[in-house]
Parts: C-alpha cells; structure tokens; sequence
C-alpha cells in the first residue's frame, strides 16, 4: 500500500489521523472499572470499526491496520510488564510510564505522518500484510466480475500490473530529481496517473481505449526520467544540463496534458482521435531524441 508520492485527499487524512489518535482512548478507558486487560484489547475496537468503514484499499484503511497494530503493542506492553513488576511498586510504575512515553512517542510520528499524506509504519508492523493479499484478491475478484470473457479480464489485469509497476519506478525517480520544478512537474503527473489508475479501476472495461497510452507512456516515461537522473549525476556533461532539464520540462507538460485527455476521453467514445494523437506525440517524443 505505499505510495508515496500519491496526493492523498484530506478526508483520506482527516480519517487516518483519527484512527491513531483513537488509541489515546486507552487511558481514559482504564478509569472503567474493568479488568485493564480487558479494557486494553477492548480499544481495539475503535480502529477496527474504522477500518472495516473505509475502502479496503485506501490510505485510512491501511493506517487503521497501523493502528491496531500500536494498540497491540500497548496491550503486550502494559499487561506483560504489569504482570512482570506487580511485585515491586517503583518497577512497576516507572514500566507504564515507559511504556506511555513510547506510545506517546511513536503516535506522534503516525500522527505527524498522516497529517501530511505519508504512509506510516510502526517499526516491525506486520498487521497490513496480515490482510494485504487477502484485500487484492477480493479486489481482483471484484473486478473480475464485471468481465464476460476471462482472457479479456487477464489482458486487462496485466496493462493494470505493469501500469502500477511502472508508476512505482516513476515514483523512484521523481524523488531522485533535484531540480524542485522538474519534481513539481513530476508530482503532478504522477496525481494524473492516480486519477487514471482510478477511473481504470472504476470502469475496467474502459481500459480497451487506452490501450496504445497504457502500452507506451508509463513505461517510456520512467525511462526518460531514469536516463535524466544518470546524465544528470555526470559531471562532465554538466553543460548540457539546462538543455536537458528544458526538454525534460516540456516532455513532462506534454505527458500531463495527454494524460488527463486519455482521463477525460475514457468517457466518452473518442478513441481513434484519442490514439491518433498518442501516435503523433510517440513520434514527437522520438524526433526528441529520447
């Protein structure tokens, strides 16, 4: 589930930031005049009914599982430390403040990551991969369904594979630009992507009208961008690094502008015009030298 560079909505972040504070209602549920351990694993509860509220795929339902993962910790650390120093008053004391500081100190990190939009993982979480494979394949099944032919649904599964694959490797090395408006520029392309990845998931069957897009831009984009990050990195050919950053510019604008029109057109029966002019910008790209 880590993207990290996908623009993350504020209601996605709003319901992420609230899902690990809800661990905080630990403390003033050990007022209830409850066993602590019951009263500890019972605060459960509040991330997981977050969890099972949200889209098993989305960012607050990926940092809910965090959560649940941070109050699994508490629960082994207060009620395995209390059972250890019931014995000695001082040991025992100083053990739940320990064990306080330090959810106070990791939930402040979810806390400040999830304000931002940042995937967060608490160190050693082993909660999302508990429901990862199982979430994909319900989604896959999902969207199976919505496919008359099975060779169809496998054709569309694997453009959808390499298009994640690719935005993955575009992530990298939009990170690795040093350039803040080449990375701006690349931002932005990415959040088309997203916007793209979602309107494909939404109506699978529209993937048949991008098919020349899906086949050529993720993959040829990521390439452009790794083979500007080595040239880049080369000192000798530091001369021609503004031209390159240039072309580099106005390759980036072309490829946002083609593919919010692949976005928008997926809606409407424009195909031939639509790869006759993803044929045109192919060749553009190619006369570039790229």
């Amino acid at each position: 589930m880590e993207n990290n560079l996908e623009i993350i909505d504020a209601e996605e972040k709003k319901w992420a930031r609230r899902v690990h504070l809800t661990t905080l209602l630990t403390y003033p549920m050990a007022l209830l005049p409850f066993s602590f351990s019951w009263e500890v694993l019972g605060t459960f509860v509040f991330p997981f009914v977050i969890w099972l509220s949200r889209k098993k795929t989305s960012y607050s339902a990926g940092q809910a599982l965090e959560a649940m993962y941070l109050q699994a910790l508490l629960a082994f650390g207060y009620i395995g430390l209390g059972n250890a120093f019931s014995g000695d008053r001082v040991l025992f004391v100083f053990s739940y403040v320990f064990v306080g500081f330090l959810h106070l100190l990791l939930l402040g990190f979810g806390v400040f990551r999830t304000t931002i939009g940042k995937p967060h993982h608490y160190p050693f979480s082993f909660f999302p991969l508990l429901f990862a494979s199982r979430s994909t394949k319900e989604n896959w099944n999902s969207l199976k369904k919505q496919f008359s032919d099975k060779v169809e649904f496998n054709e569309y599964k694997s453009y959808i594979e390499k298009f994640d694959s690719f935005k993955l490797s575009i992530e990298k090395e939009v990170r690795s630009l040093t350039d803040a408006g080449l990375q701006v520029l690349g931002n932005e392309f990415l959040h088309s992507l997203s916007e793209l990845r979602v309107k494909l998931t939404e109506d699978p069957l529209s993937y048949k009208k991008a098919k020349q897009y899906l086949n050529y831009f993720p993959e040829t984009t990521a390439k452009i961008l790794n083979q500007y990050n080595h040239v880049s990195r080369d000192l000798s050919l530091a001369g021609d690094n503004e031209k390159r950053k240039t072309e580099l510019s106005q390759l980036l604008q072309e490829v946002i502008k083609t593919t919010e029109q692949v976005r928008g057109k997926l809606k409407a029966d424009e195909t031939l015009n639509l790869d006759v002019e993803i044929t045109a910008m192919k060749k553009n790209i190619g006369f570039g030298g790229y």
